[in-house]
C-alpha cells in the first residue's frame, strides 16, 4: 500500500467523503450535511491542509487530512489532524496506524514542534491515538440550550 499526497482531483473528492463520513467519525454528533461540511473544511484546505491517501490498486483505502493547527492557546508551532478514515474492508490492518505515522512525520519535517487532534467520545480510533503517544489535555464540554 502506497501513501502519498492527495492530486488535486482526489482532493476534490476527498473533501466531498469526508463529509459524507462526519457522522461515523463524529460518533453521531455532527451529520453528513453537504454545506455544514464545505464550510468547515474548505477553510483549511484553502490554509495549508492537505490530504494523504493510501492506495491499494489505484483505489483510496483510507485518508488522513493534515494541516496548521490555529488555535491561539498553542505557543508552539502546532500541526493537526483533522481526520483520518479508512474504509472498513481495509481496517485492522494496521492502515490507520501507517496514516497516523506519515502524517506526524509529514508535521516534523515541515517544522511543527507538536501535532493534537480532537476525537470524539466512542471513536475507537481513541485507542490508535493513545498508542501512537497522544494524550488527553483537555475536554470540550457542551450542553442544549434551545
Amino acid at each position: 500500500m502506497k501513501i502519498r499526497k492527495a492530486t488535486q482531483n482526489e482532493t476534490n473528492s476527498l473533501l466531498h467523503m469526508t463529509i459524507n463520513t462526519m457522522n461515523e467519525s463524529s460518533m453521531g454528533t455532527v451529520k453528513n450535511d453537504f454545506h455544514t461540511g464545505m464550510n468547515m473544511f474548505v477553510p483549511l484546505l484553502n490554509s495549508g491542509a492537505y490530504y494523504l491517501v493510501a492506495i491499494d490498486k489505484q483505489v483510496i483505502a483510507g485518508w488522513v487530512l493534515l494541516g496548521p493547527d490555529f488555535n491561539p492557546m498553542n505557543t508552539r508551532k502546532t500541526g493537526s489532524i483533522i481526520a483520518l478514515y479508512v474504509f472498513p474492508q481495509y481496517r485492522k490492518g494496521g492502515l490507520g496506524k501507517q496514516l497516523m505515522n506519515k502524517a506526524i512525520d509529514e508535521l516534523k519535517s515541515e517544522g511543527y514542534h507538536k501535532a493534537q487532534l480532537n476525537v470524539f467520545t466512542g471513536n475507537p480510533a481513541k485507542s490508535l491515538y493513545k498508542k501512537l503517544g497522544f494524550k488527553e489535555i483537555s475536554s470540550i464540554m457542551e450542553m442544549d440550550i434551545n
